[in-house]
This record gives structure tokens, sequence and C-alpha cells, in this order.
């Protein structure tokens, strides 16, 4: 059974989507455009065999997030891991991102309770994304 996905996310683009699976909104046109250069250079660096399976898996699941905690726990879909990197290293300039990276408040407590949080997060994520890239592969 292959797997489906059923939403997409705002801006169907790889850069769109990328950016949607990080930060949950559309992606600013500057980043965009940045990242297209960027991902052309990324995509002629790659091999032929890698970047096909990276279009294929890209192109049939639908929480690039998950794939991507899965590929990069497995070793595999290191295209996609470095198209993250890259999506927020681009996103990381933009005002409007600030509160992704920069702690505006200072609580022991909320700092655990964050982590904790983020970690079952990563964890489910993993397994999700394991059962993808399984129904991918089988599909």
């Amino acid at each position: 059974m292959s797997v489906i996905p059923e939403i997409r996310s705002p801006g169907e683009t790889e850069a769109g989507r990328i950016y949607f699976a990080i930060f949950g909104r559309a992606i600013p046109p500057i980043v965009q455009e940045r990242f297209a250069a960027a991902n052309a250079r990324l995509e002629r660096a790659a091999d032929p065999r890698e970047l096909a399976e990276y279009r294929r898996i890209v192109a049939a699941c639908a929480d690039l997030e998950a794939v991507e905690v899965a590929g990069r726990y497995t070793g595999r879909l290191k295209l996609l891991s470095r198209k993250f990197r890259l999506m927020v290293y681009l996103a990381e300039t933009l005002p409007e991102n600030q509160s992704f990276f920069v702690n505006e408040t200072s609580s022991f407590l909320a700092g655990l309770w964050h982590g904790f949080a983020g970690g079952v997060r990563t964890v489910f994520k993993l397994f999700k994304g394991v059962w993808l890239l399984r129904g991918v592969r089988r599909g």
C-alpha cells in the first residue's frame, strides 16, 4: 500500500513544504528565492541515485518533518537533512522567526517542560517517519 498524502502544506513548492514543516506557515518570498539558488547547488552536488530517492519520497510523503527525522536517524536521506538545515540557516535571519531561535523568558521549569515535550515530539516523529518510509518502499 502506498502512502498518499491527504494534506499538503501552503506553498506547494519544495521550499514551501520544507518551510511549512519547520515553521508552520507559508514561506516568505525572500527565503524562497535564496533557497532556490542554494538548492540548485545542493542538487548538482548530489549523487543521482540519492536525488532520485529523495524526489520519490518527498513526492509521496506529506509529513516531511517526520521523514527527515527518520532519515537522519537511519542515516538515509542526507539530502533532505541538508535541505532542512539550509532552510533553517536562511530563515533564522528573519525577525518573524526570532521566537524559534531566541528564548525571551528565563524559567528553569519551562525549560524542562519544553525539553521534555520536544523529546516526546521527536520520538513520535521518528516512529511516524519510519512508518512513512516503509510505506513508500513497499508502495
